[in-house]
This record gives C-alpha cells, sequence and structure tokens, in this order.
C-alpha cells in the first residue's frame, strides 16, 4: 500500500476522460492544471473532465489550478524558434512583432531598468545564456555567452535583478476565479518571494466565491523564497519544490541540498511537500526511466516528500500512464527503508509550536506511539478540516492513516498529504458507533496485518477538539468476524 501521493499534469496526452481515468487507475492521486497554457474555455472544459473522469474512476483526486504568476518571458519567434550562437548580437525589445536570430520582442514592460552592463541573462531551462551588454530605454543588447535552439515563449530569467511584480497580479486572479467556479482544492501560486505573498492570495481567496475552502501551494523557484521559507511554510498549506526554476535560480550544485532543506523546513512545519520537475523526464520519449531518474524518486520518498509530480512526462509525453506505474513502483520499492526519526525529534523540539497546537500534537504522537507499540494495522481518526490526520500523518507513522469525514474537500485534499487514505462517513452521535464504523472501514479498505486499530476521537461526542486515543480490536464487532486470514491487500 503506497503512502507517497503521486501528482500528475493534464495536457493533451491525457485530457481526454478516459485518459484521465487511466491515469487514476495507474496509480495518480490528485491532477494538475496549469494556466500557463489554454483558454479559459478550455480549462473550464478540462476541470469538468476531470470532475467526471473521478467519479467514473469512483476516486477523490485533488484537483491542483497552477496559476502563472510573474514568469518573464520573450515573445513570438518566427518559425516557433530561433537557434543562436555564441558571440552573435540579440536584442531584446517591445516590439510585439515576431522575432528572429537578431532580435525578439520581450513581455514585461520596463524590464530593461532593471538590467546592468554585465548582468546574465538564462533563457528557457537556463542552458542558454546572454550577457547584457546595454540597457536602453527601450531595450536591451545582448551578446550570446552559450548558444542553442530558442522557443517561442521562452522563459527570460535576470538572477541579479529584483522586479517587484506582483505574484498574484490581474491574469492570476482571473484564472483563480475559472478555477474557483470549476471546483479546485489547491491554488498553487508561483514565484513566492515571502510568506506575504501568500497572505495576499488568502485573502483574496476568502473573499472570492467558493474560495474559503481551498488550500494554497506555494512554489518554490526564487532564491528570494529560499531566505523567508520559515514565514512561508507558515502561510501556506504545502509547499512544491519546483526545481525547474529553482535550478536556475540558485547553483545546480546546491540544488539537491536546497530540496532537502525544503522537505526538512515543509515536514517539521507539519505541511505538506511535493517534489517536482523532470522526475521522469525521459519517459517522455521511453517507456522506462533512467537509473539516475529512479534514484531520484527515491531519495525525494527517502527525504519525506508527501508527494511526487509528473510534469511533462503526463502532460505531452508517450507513456504517460507507465510514468504513473513506475513512480508507483519506484515509491512503494523505497518507503520500507524510510527512518522517520529525524523528523520526529525536529518536531519535538520544535519550541515556535503555540500551546494549542501543541496539545493537537501531543495527541497525535500518543496515537502514533501506541500505534508502533501494538503493531496496529492502521490509525483511524475522524476529521473535518484534515488537520489531525495531517499531524497524525506528519509524524510518518508505520501503518497507515485512515481519515473519516463527510466533508469532500477535506478528503480531496488529504490525497496529498502522505500515509493518508480518506473515506467517507457521517457523524457519530457516540463512541461505540464511531469504533464500529472504524472496523468496517479498516477492513473493507484491506488494511494488512494482524494488529488493533488505533482510533482517535473528541470525546465525549464527535465535533469536539481531538482528545481521545483508544485501541479497537478488529474481532470486537461483526464487521471484523471474517475468521483469523488477513484481509486481501
Amino acid at each position: 500500500m503506497r503512502r507517497t501521493k503521486i501528482l500528475v499534469t493534464v495536457g493533451p496526452a491525457t485530457d481526454s476522460t478516459d485518459g484521465m481515468v487511466k491515469l487514476l487507475r495507474s496509480g495518480a492521486d490528485a491532477f494538475r492544471l496549469n494556466f500557463s497554457h489554454g483558454s479559459d474555455e478550455e480549462h473550464r472544459a478540462l476541470l469538468e473532465r476531470m470532475h467526471a473522469a473521478a467519479r467514473i474512476a469512483r476516486r477523490e483526486p485533488a484537483i491542483v489550478a497552477d496559476v502563472q504568476g510573474p514568469k518573464l518571458r520573450i515573445g513570438d519567434l518566427s518559425g516557433h524558434g530561433t537557434n543562436l550562437s555564441a558571440g552573435q548580437k540579440w536584442t531584446l525589445d517591445h516590439d510585439p512583432r515576431p522575432g528572429d536570430d537578431r532580435r525578439v520582442g520581450i513581455e514585461v514592460p520596463a524590464l530593461e531598468r532593471a538590467a546592468e552592463p554585465g548582468d546574465p541573462v538564462l533563457l528557457g531551462d537556463g542552458s542558454v545564456e546572454l550577457r547584457v551588454e546595454r540597457a536602453g530605454t527601450d531595450a536591451i543588447e545582448t551578446r550570446v555567452v552559450n548558444g542553442g535552439f530558442v522557443s517561442a515563449h521562452a522563459g527570460l530569467f535576470l538572477p541579479r535583478a529584483r522586479l517587484r511584480t506582483s505574484v498574484f497580479a490581474e491574469k492570476d486572479r482571473h484564472d483563480a476565479a475559472i478555477a474557483l467556479e470549476g471546483g479546485v482544492d489547491f491554488l498553487a501560486l508561483s514565484f513566492v518571494r515571502s510568506g506575504a505573498d501568500l497572505t495576499e492570495a488568502r485573502r483574496w481567496l476568502d473573499r472570492a466565491p467558493g474560495g474559503g475552502g481551498v488550500g494554497l501551494i506555494a512554489k518554490i523557484e526564487r532564491a528570494e523564497a529560499l531566505a523567508s521559507i520559515g514565514g512561508i511554510v507558515q502561510a501556506t498549506d504545502g509547499i512544491m519544490v519546483a526545481r525547474g526554476d529553482l535550478g536556475i535560480e540558485v547553483p545546480l550544485e546546491r540544488l539537491a541540498l536546497e530540496q532537502k532543506r525544503l522537505i526538512r523546513e515543509a515536514n517539521t512545519a507539519g505541511r505538506f511537500v511535493i517534489v517536482a520537475t523532470q522526475m521522469l523526464l525521459s519517459m517522455t520519449r521511453s517507456p522506462r526511466p533512467t537509473r539516475a531518474e529512479a534514484t531520484d524518486v527515491a531519495n525525494a520518498v527517502l527525504d519525506g516528500a508527501d508527494a511526487v509530480m509528473l510534469s511533462e512526462e503526463s502532460a505531452v509525453g508517450k507513456f504517460p500512464f507507465d510514468a504513473v506505474r513506475w513512480l508507483d513502483r519506484i515509491s512503494v520499492a523505497t518507503e520500507g527503508a524510510y527512518d522517520p526519526r529525524p523528523v520526529r525529534d525536529r518536531l519535538s523540539g520544535d519550541s515556535s509550536v503555540a500551546p494549542g497546537a501543541t496539545h493537537e500534537r501531543s495527541v497525535a504522537a500518543a496515537a502514533v506511539h501506541l500505534a508502533e507499540g501494538v503493531r496496529a494495522r492502521a490509525i483511524v481518526t475522524p476529521t473535518h478540516s484534515g488537520r489531525t490526520a495531517q499531524l497524525v500523518a506528519g509524524l510518518r507513522p508505520a501503518c497507515p492513516v485512515l481519515a473519516l469525514s463527510g466533508v469532500p474537500g477535506t478528503r480531496r485534499r488529504l490525497s496529498l498529504v502522505r500515509g493518508v487514505q480518506s473515506r467517507e462517513t457521517p457523524l457519530h452521535a457516540n463512541l461505540e458507533q464511531l469504533r464500529r464504523e472504524a472496523v468496517r472501514l479498516t477492513v473493507e479498505g484491506g488494511f494488512r496485518g494482524r494488529g488493533p486499530i488505533v482510533l482517535t476521537a473528541g470525546y465525549p461526542v464527535e465535533g469536539r477538539p481531538t482528545n481521545l486515543v483508544t485501541l479497537v480490536d478488529v474481532s470486537e464487532t461483526g464487521a471484523g468476524r471474517r475468521g483469523s486470514a488477513d484481509p486481501p491487500a
């Protein structure tokens, strides 16, 4: 039973209802819709098909709307791209006409005021490098340092510039409104710099129709964000280690170290963390990953990531379903070697936790300690907001966490939290009723093991804060009387 979750980007290779059903049946737990591409009508239609696929597959995947943010891009190019050679000159200007091997338009006003002679300019994935020779009032003249093919609308990076653009600007709010209409569960905010960016987005969501229950994901893509990561994780529901643009902003030799640090920060703060970009990039054209890619995925699992994400692999690749199945195989094979002690030690020594949160964390820790002492087959926790389940899962127990909730949005959002499975359940009038329901769902869910269930609850009635941890023997109720054999996996 896999603990690490799989987030898949939906694109031309998988955007039919049948394609998305097949993604879910291959092992996907959540869908990502990239608002950097496509029209409003295409986005609305795709969101409808995502919900239809979930109903057909009888699954409750989270839907993540990823808005573009203030990414700088060049304009159009004749023939959709051009080859640049080292030593040649290339001008960036504001002319809207398609560019060529001499010039190209840039889509951000006043960019030339942020550039100075000698500054590097990186294009696309950073492999093409220019050097600023002159920054005029209406254009930047550059010389190519490292050449290569540049596609139309490629990303443009000025590592030394500090542009004061809004992280959640007009286009992002427009796209977010469409996403809310379409029933998304998370809004992924691009190029976050500090916790203030997330606070701004949260205020907008809380005022927008349907936005109150939508979670925020902070995409860590800027060097600025690394310096403010403490405030960012406190202001968000989860973070994404977006290694594409982050790998351009920070020295490439430090990227793995920054990834590990970001995962530790999220784990310690009790926030979920997604590792993204080029996890299985070769599978856009090959049915098998490379050995390096398999190792990369395994290391993300061992570092404590909640989820791993596919981008091009599932959006435009030739083998999207095989890519999902490979993430599943690698994660399952690796999870048994994960050591939860470092994250537990950091959590127990975290002095920044508020008193109320300390109480909740203590109950979660008691549940995990008891579960491992009795070799429980599952920890069952009723939850309205998902917080209790996330606190328990954040301690990385050896057994799965089964979250019981009558709130569909809560169940979907938990599909990005490592080790948590969610089931629909009504409110329970008393503890005995809850015990019977916990046994039934654990047995029907095929949770392995012969041990008891550890149950957390609000006592004396549901709705109170979680204040009780108790053991439930599966043989206590009729739901568990199927004989002594383990239930099927």
